[in-house]
């Protein structure tokens, strides 16, 4: 599950799912720096994952190639952002009925 973030940049992690989850070693990773979640710059290590979107019943859907942040002091839910996620799909969001879809553009998926 994942917080849809219009604002947010990359895709946010904690950095608990890059080193438990993924076994990712991100030690030479390109550092970046974000500010929006608590109010103070924080920095993350990008890296390039394979992120997979699921169905509402959980059946996989659709497997992109991104670029996601992951951060030790990030503590909140994951975030979906424009960079890697938004730019991936064509995305409509339904504010008065809170909700949102996302169509797979051709070369997406």
């Amino acid at each position: 599950m994942a917080l849809v973030d219009s604002g947010a940049d990359y895709p946010i992690f904690p950095m608990e799912t890059a080193e438990h989850d993924l076994g990712l070693d991100l030690t030479r990773a390109e550092a970046w720096n974000f500010s929006g979640t608590t109010g103070v710059i924080q920095t993350a290590k990008l890296a390039k994952v394979s992120m997979t979107v699921l169905k509402p019943n959980g059946e996989h859907w659709c497997e992109i190639l991104t670029v996601c942040a992951f951060c030790d002091t990030f503590r909140m839910s994951v975030l979906l952002g424009q960079i890697g996620f938004f730019s991936s799909f064509k995305t409509t969001f339904h504010q008065p009925e809170e909700y949102f879809e996302i169509e797979q553009l051709p070369v997406a998926c």
